[in-house]
């Protein structure tokens, strides 16, 4: 229960502070962050719950409907789920090769979900400085949040 609560208190919290670090001039996207420790670090049982925590905290940030964020986040990580088996570990190469990809493919994804729902989405905007700090950053990023809650409570062990 308390790595629940933590969940829902703390990740979304992720998605504001990468809204202050996006204003400190640090393009930064929490979207591929979630993306990536739900698809290769989260346990199985526990991702239908995560996912909804995390599209809560895009959704205190970003003005369209929830159930658009909930899209914008599931699609990557089922499509990245079947490739966890090869992906899983700290394999830094990888995990920045699918920040690359993702940071490019979400921002299209967001715009898609929203005007399929006719919902603007403000993240919709692609930004090539996001793609290259996401590549950067994300691998070691992923590599400390394993270990601090509530990212800890959730993450499976490497196999």
């Amino acid at each position: 229960m308390r790595r629940w609560l933590l969940w829902f208190v703390l990740a979304p919290q992720t998605f504001l502070l990468a809204g202050l670090l996006r204003d400190l001039g640090l393009p930064f996207d929490a979207t591929v962050l979630h993306c990536l420790f739900l698809a290769f670090f989260a346990e199985r049982g526990a991702l239908a719950g995560l996912l909804l925590g995390a599209a809560m905290g895009r959704a205190l940030v970003d003005e369209a409907a929830l159930s658009v964020h909930l899209l914008v986040l599931g699609v990557p990580v089922a499509l990245l789920l079947p490739l966890r088996r090869w992906f899983f570990g700290q394999r830094w190469i990888w995990q920045a090769t699918t920040a690359a990809l993702l940071a490019f493919a979400v921002p299209r994804l967001s715009g898609l979900c929203g005007r399929v729902f006719d919902q603007p989405s403000v993240s919709s905007a692609f930004d090539g400085m996001v793609v290259v700090t996401s590549a950067i950053f994300l691998p070691p990023l992923l590599w400390c949040l394993r270990a601090v809650p509530p990212f800890a409570a959730f993450a499976e062990d490497d196999e």
